[in-house]
Parts: C-alpha cells; structure tokens; sequence
C-alpha cells in the first residue's frame, strides 16, 4: 500500500510541475519564391471546420500556399501572415482565423506607401456603407423619454 501511495504521488508532483513546451516554429511556413517572400502561421485549429461553398480557405501543402473556394485538403493558415517584396518592404499583412482571413488587412505599394487597409470576418469582406447627410443631423432624432415604472398595483 505504501508503494502505490508513494507512486501515485510521484505522478501526481510530475503532472504539478508540468511546464508547457516552447515554440519551436513548428506551426510556422517561410516561402521564397522568384517576387516575394511569405511568412505565415499553421497554428492547430481546435476542430475541423466544415468548409462552406461560397468562403475561399487559405491552406498549406506541398510547400505551397493554396487558395480553394468550398474546401481545403492539408493545414489551414490559422495566425498572422506577411508577404514581402523582394527589395523587403511590406505586401501585405493581415491574420486567418481557421484558414479565412479575419480581422483588417493591409496592402502596400512597392515603394513602401499604405494602398489599401480593408476588414474581414470569418472570410467575408466587411463594406462600410456611407453615412447619409440627414442620419448625421440630430434634429430629426426622437429622444427617448425614461418613466419611471409603475408601482401601482390592482387588486
């Protein structure tokens, strides 16, 4: 009996003092190719998504970044992703949340000046529709008036 206790508690210190392991790059694709640079993030994704017809995923395999719409066969890009131009200025960057690009997005010109920054979630673009003139005035807005709640009651 003292055996098993004294060894049930050995496990039990070994499992307390468990530390998580460092990143060592495993989750993590650097491409060279002949006009840009890539740096991009596989990071595991909890559950295996099931794909959707009209999304287009962002997937690793064959030492390749892929682009399919309504499917993905190898690791989703899952974190952040940068591309570079050859002279090292920034392309573009942005972040994929289980293979779709999630979160803003920004393109550069070659130069080095911002082109464009746009906002996506889970895979769908997000467009900013324009204020109208009149929904900026307040004049045409109702206050709302608070009363207090009636205490009242019937019998």
């Amino acid at each position: 009996m003292k055996k098993i206790l004294l060894i049930g508690f050995f496990l039990l210190s070994i499992s307390a003092n468990a530390q998580k392991l460092p990143d060592f790059g495993f989750n993590k694709v650097r491409l060279a190719e002949s006009d840009k640079t890539i740096l991009a993030e596989t990071a595991p994704v909890n559950s295996n998504p099931k794909a959707k017809a009209n999304l287009f995923y962002y997937w690793y395999g064959a030492n390749e970044i892929h682009v399919t719409q309504g499917g993905f066969s190898g690791k989703l890009l899952n974190g952040s992703y940068t591309e570079f131009y050859l002279n090292k200025n920034l392309e573009e960057q942005g972040s994929f949340k289980k293979g779709l690009k999630n979160g803003t997005w920004k393109r550069w010109n070659e130069d080095g000046t911002l082109n464009q920054v746009t906002q996506w979630k889970n895979g769908l673009i997000l467009v900013k529709e324009p204020v109208l003139f009149w929904k900026k005035l307040n004049i045409f807005k109702r206050k709302k008036i608070q009363t207090a709640p009636d205490t009242t009651t019937k019998k």
